[in-house]
């Protein structure tokens, strides 16, 4: 026990420290979301609910479930002067991060028959992948929904192996809340509220299954009706970025379940796992690599089932879900790693009871491959942080808008409503109301503009008195050019910066149709 703790620890402290290295003074909101979260942690802790006060009419944020910017408005109470207190954020995502790297560590000691010191190896060396150092160092809820999933698949699993019914309806209890806590945290989070039910029905503990899932829907069944009664507030504009995800589904449509899903999902792993190898190299050892993956979730679904469930299911629902899935990866890295070892460890085991040509054969593969994937991933860890990668586009976006943001305190009146790319960054930062530039829909597996006709007429219900271009290569781009050339006279440049941004003017004094008069 005392070795475990201690293995546990060390992975859990060289992940925070890591992680806290590679915080950078980069502004809240350039990953677009993390704004979001700290704007709706300052409305709780300001007393306003959970409200999107930089919207038109205060919507309520059906999107985003809560846990996460709860917990971000505690530590506001504790520390209330912004933007010092970014500093306080960003450090709780990295202690967050190593607790439940330790927790994982602990959690599969208890499972697996590797050593502590192997399994606190692989913890921190997938923990401290550069892409999810990078989700770690902006505030994303990924640290808190892996404390929260790890502690809800290490109590489901205890539950099931319980000696009595009692201590097993115990844990069921506490392994449905954690799930509806991690449910809360991020919505994928449903996995595991369903896989740890899964899992004890499958040892015939029905009791202990009804009561996982009941606890975990007691926890969820408030945001529930919270969300369906404030899902009317937000603008049909905005749909896309802000309405439920029952609302994202409606337009994305059946084009979701595409072929196209599974590669999605493949590219990134394979970007950051065989980096230094491409095309057909690429194709070589992925493919065998993919082979220990799946491999992997047999010892894992043995073992550990409440986890091997739960990540089956987390990645049936990336696989269909329109949104691009490389966060959901990097969120999931930690037990992707395991379940790649495990896989290795089961051929390989299978291998030495085959005839002695084939297990030589047999190994031999499993050990290029595994040399294959360590050595690219090292290739990639070593490449990113000499480079700075981790930081580095969060740095470059706050270079960008910290050209803008003197301009709009100075030049724009408090009572101003800007149109931009990163509006929550914008009313964090100036006190400016501030809404999307940009309005779009999804189509498929894709987005597609609104057009300068839907952008016209959201510019005007909110308001808006200023748009600000980050660049031309912007999202926002196309259809604001559009719009320039549609509606003379409506924007008018306000001021240009050298590094190719721009602010314009909107003037609502002209026709409100393309070539007509104002009705």
């Amino acid at each position: 026990m005392t070795a475990r703790w201690a293995w546990a620890s060390a992975a859990g402290l060289a992940v925070a420290v890591v992680v806290a290295s590679q915080l950078s003074g980069a502004l809240v909101g350039v990953f677009y979301d993390d704004g979001i979260y700290l704007a709706l942690a300052r409305s709780l802790a300001e007393g306003h609910g959970y409200h999107l006060l930089y919207l038109p009419g205060a919507p309520g944020a059906v999107h985003y479930p809560f846990l996460y910017p709860l917990f971000l408005a505690g530590l506001w109470k504790l520390a209330p002067v912004f933007p010092a207190n970014v500093t306080v954020f960003k450090v709780a995502n990295a202690v967050l991060l190593g607790a439940g790297a330790a927790l994982l560590v602990l959690y599969l000691a208890r499972r697996s028959a590797q050593p502590a010191w192997r399994l606190a190896l692989v913890v921190a060396a997938a923990a401290t992948a550069l892409p999810l150092v990078t989700v770690a160092t902006v505030l994303f809820a990924e640290p808190l929904f892996l404390v929260a999933l790890v502690g809800a698949c290490w109590a489901g699993d205890a539950a099931r192996d319980a000696a009595t019914k009692r201590r097993a309806l115990l844990l069921a209890a506490a392994a449905g809340l954690l799930a509806g806590a991690a449910a809360l945290t991020r919505s994928v989070g449903v996995t595991v509220a369903v896989a740890i039910p899964v899992s004890l029905l499958l040892v015939r503990r029905p009791r202990a299954a009804l009561l996982a899932a009941a606890a975990a829907a007691l926890c969820l069944a408030p945001w529930l009706v919270w969300v369906a009664r404030h899902r009317g507030e937000v603008d049909p504009a905005l749909v896309a970025g802000y309405g439920t995800y029952t609302d994202l589904l409606g337009q994305a449509g059946w084009a979701t379940l595409s072929p196209a899903g599974v590669g999605d999902l493949l590219r990134p792993a394979g970007a950051v796992a065989l980096a230094p190898f491409g095309g057909w190299l690429r194709l070589f050892f992925g493919v065998p690599a993919l082979a220990l993956l799946v491999a992997g979730f047999g010892p894992l679904l043995k073992r550990m089932p409440a986890l091997g469930w739960t990540l089956l299911a987390y990645i049936a629902i990336v696989v269909v879900w329109p949104y691009g899935p490389d966060r959901f990866v990097w969120a999931a890295w930690p037990f992707l790693a395991v379940a790649f070892f495990a896989g290795a460890e089961l051929v390989t085991a299978r291998a030495r009871a085959a005839a002695p040509a084939v297990a030589a054969i047999g190994r031999w593969c499993v050990a290029v491959t595994v040399l294959a994937v360590v050595a690219g991933y090292a290739f990639y860890q070593v490449r990113g942080y000499v480079r700075g990668d981790a930081t580095r586009l969060q740095r470059g976006i706050s270079a960008t808008m910290g050209e803008l943001l003197p301009w709009v305190r100075q030049s724009t009146p408090p009572a101003a409503v800007l149109a931009g790319e990163d509006e929550a960054l914008l009313w964090l930062y100036t006190g400016r109301r501030a809404v999307p530039s940009y309005v779009w829909r999804y189509r498929g597996r894709g987005d597609e503009s609104l057009g300068p006709d839907s952008l016209r007429a959201w510019l005007d219900r909110a308001q808006v008195s200023y748009v600000i271009l980050s660049g031309p290569g912007s999202d926002a781009a196309p259809t604001l050019s559009a719009l320039l050339g549609r509606y003379p006279g409506y924007l008018h440049v306000a001021r240009e910066w050298p590094s190719g941004p721009m602010a314009f003017a909107v003037d609502r004094s002209g026709p409100a149709r393309a070539g007509g008069a104002a009705p």
